[in-house]
């Protein structure tokens, strides 16, 4: 299933299932109309409910398919989209693609063979799909980083996938960096894209298949697939699960090669400016729109 969280005249918090034609399936309002008490009422009871929530949720989208009720359903470009899972701390592998590992060699900071390497992006910086980015007026080395972002179910398994673009503040960054931490660079408020879809485990038979790409007003700047990852999805989580993680928490895998940082002979040209349309992709997930301001 491919799952969105959104705003609509119904509702500040909808809970909507993708179903034919791209429209978005309000599954309490279709639950209700199958007077069906089984359904999950959000994401969050979804990705906690396990097998049996899902099963209501397949169940109910498979009843609903055939009726669609336009009662029952809202068009993606006419609702107020939100995170696919609500803004929580997101744990982000570092330099975790080959090719950007190799773009980033004298960079600064270290490399790591025997685990991954990563940082936090707080909660407050992730903001969904089509959202106005402010670049901060002390941010001229504003970058982009299209990555594939994890989302657990219980017992660390991986519900979902969804997309993430990690904007970075590389001045800042790369002067953290020598201090042998990251966090402001990557933390100012918005710099962290989400969305627009959730899609469920079940359907990535092959996560090292996935394809992530990335565009600056409609030129290409990074594309790859998951056979590049140092570390893979399970590695990851594996990982990671050592803190503790639990129902929606969120991993990210880091980024591919191209970011703005490391084209030569002069990035400047290259960094995100306000006017800027970036989009991050998925084949198979959808588009993640952010616009710079």
């Amino acid at each position: 299933m491919k799952i969105a969280r959104y705003g609509s005249a119904a509702g500040p918090e909808r809970f909507g299932v993708v179903v034919a034609g791209g429209m978005l399936l309000d599954v309490a309002k279709a639950a209700a109309a199958r007077s069906c008490t089984r359904t999950p009422a959000s994401v969050t009871a979804l990705i906690e409910g396990g097998p049996a929530a899902m099963d209501a949720t397949r169940d109910l989208q498979q009843w609903a398919a055939p009726r669609l009720d336009p009662g029952w359903t809202d068009s993606p470009d006419e609702v107020r989209w939100l995170t696919p899972v609500p803004p929580r701390s997101m744990i982000c592998a570092g330099r975790n693609f080959g090719r950007h590992r190799l773009e980033s060699a004298g960079s600064g900071g270290k490399f790591h063979s025997d685990f991954p390497t990563g940082f936090i992006k707080l909660g407050r910086t992730l903001v969904p799909h089509r959202c106005q980015v402010l670049r901060p007026p002390d941010v001229l080395d504003l970058d982009y980083e299209a990555e594939i972002a994890l989302v657990l179910g219980p017992g660390n398994a991986v519900f979902g996938y969804t997309i993430f673009n990690d904007l970075s503040a590389r001045e800042w960054q790369l002067r953290e960096m020598h201090n042998g931490m990251i966090l402001l660079g990557k933390n100012f408020p918005g710099f962290g894209p989400l969305g627009p879809y959730l899609l469920t485990a079940d359907e990535v038979p092959d996560p090292a298949a996935l394809v992530l790409w990335l565009k600056v007003n409609g030129e290409l700047r990074q594309r790859s697939d998951c056979r590049d990852l140092i570390f893979g999805f399970d590695e990851l989580v594996a990982f990671w699960s050592r803190c503790g993680l639990g129902p929606g928490d969120l991993i990210a895998t880091g980024t591919p090669g191209g970011v703005a940082l490391h084209h030569k002979p002069d990035p400047r040209d290259w960094y995100l400016k306000p006017g800027d349309h970036v989009q991050a992709g998925v084949d198979g997930i959808g588009v993640l729109d952010t616009f710079i301001v």
